[in-house]
């Protein structure tokens, strides 16, 4: 629905579209609106319950902290911007070749850079690991050796 609008001449022009306010907007907007409504209810229950009452429907009848003349994005949208920020939107063509083609190299070279490393981490934490084994058991041996020098020293006295 398109509305125009007459000038003084008396030719019809659009009216201008209403800014859109973004979605992260919208969706950090309405969580800080519940939790603006939730904690000013409580305490107004809390100290007055008709206040309370009052403020709850006062809160409930205006909404969020959306300015009035930005139009509301529907549901369907929000949806469709947060699932561009999942791992399968990668798989997605942005229209540019060069930039594919360039993001895809990329994104495999970091994940051969993140193999590499955790390999390293792994190495690192077994020659870790190796290296306390080693000394635990050189240390028993050592008590053994000391049980046993001990225990000949005993039996000769």
């Amino acid at each position: 629905m398109h509305a125009t609008m007459t000038t003084e001449r008396g030719f019809a022009r659009p009216a201008p579209a209403q800014p859109r306010m973004p979605v992260s907007v919208q969706i950090l907007s309405t969580l800080i609106y519940g939790a603006f409504a939730i904690t000013a209810v409580a305490l107004a229950f809390v100290h007055f319950w008709p206040a309370g009452v009052a403020l709850a429907a006062i809160l409930g009848w205006r909404g969020g902290f959306v300015p009035q003349n930005f139009t509301q994005v529907n549901a369907d949208e929000i949806v469709e911007q947060l699932r561009s920020l999942g791992p399968e939107a990668r798989e997605r063509t942005s229209g540019n070749a060069s930039f594919d083609a360039y993001r895809t190299d990329t994104l495999r070279r970091l994940e051969d850079e993140q193999h590499s490393f955790e390999t390293f981490l792994d190495r690192l934490r077994s020659a870790r690991d190796q290296r306390e084994f080693d000394t635990f058991m050189d240390e028993r041996a050592d008590r053994a050796r000391l049980a046993r020098s001990d225990a000949d020293a005993l039996a000769e006295a």
